[in-house]
């Protein structure tokens, strides 16, 4: 093998490591909520501190199937809704302004690990592994991680940290990680 392959293929790997360049918090709002409804905010550095919160998600309570809603800064952006029926839980992803479908989150159960994936029409396939006892996912987009999803102890309302890199639409990673907490919970 040539010299000038290695040095390529060795900074192809260093190039493709997990950087993450924006991290939110997801807090659930409202334990006593019949629909769970979440504040996400951005603590990236960047970020302006004591900001509104960026997204929220609020819920549909009057739907056949629990619906939620993410909204960014007050406008509905995607919308999340459990379709009823399937052995292993289904949510399909819908984007409000253009009215359709984008996309499936699934799950399937595992002794060991838990295993999501969501195929999209618009974003792609995602993976999302984790082991509950750490309480840390890892989200792959082909085979590459793009995003880490923690859960915080000792708090009252369930609380998220997410890191997502730079070049990831962060809504449907954030999407992404309400639609796992919902799948948990219930």
């Amino acid at each position: 093998m040539s010299p000038l392959l290695i040095v390529l293929l060795l900074l192809g790997v260093v190039s493709g490591a997990f950087k993450p360049e924006r991290e939110f918090e997801i807090k659930q709002t409202s334990l006593l909520n019949n629909g769970r409804s979440y504040t996400i905010t951005d603590t990236s550095k960047s970020a302006v501190k004591d900001a509104e919160a960026l997204y929220t998600i609020s819920n549909d309570l009057i739907s056949l199937g629990k619906k939620l809603v993410l909204l960014e800064k007050g406008q509905p952006l995607y919308e999340l809704k459990h379709k009823l029926g399937h052995l292993y839980q289904k949510w399909n992803i819908y984007d409000v302004k253009a009215n359709e479908n984008i996309g499936t989150l699934r799950h399937r159960p595992s002794i060991i690990r838990d295993s999501y994936k969501l195929k999209s029409t618009k974003f792609g396939n995602f993976r999302v592994t984790g082991n509950i006892g750490n309480r840390t996912f890892s989200i792959k987009k082909n085979g590459r991680k793009v995003a880490e999803i923690q859960k915080k102890l000792l708090h009252v309302h369930d609380t998220y940290r997410v890191q997502i890199e730079a070049n990831q639409d962060p809504a449907i990673i954030l999407l992404l990680t309400i639609g796992i907490d919902e799948i948990r919970k219930h």
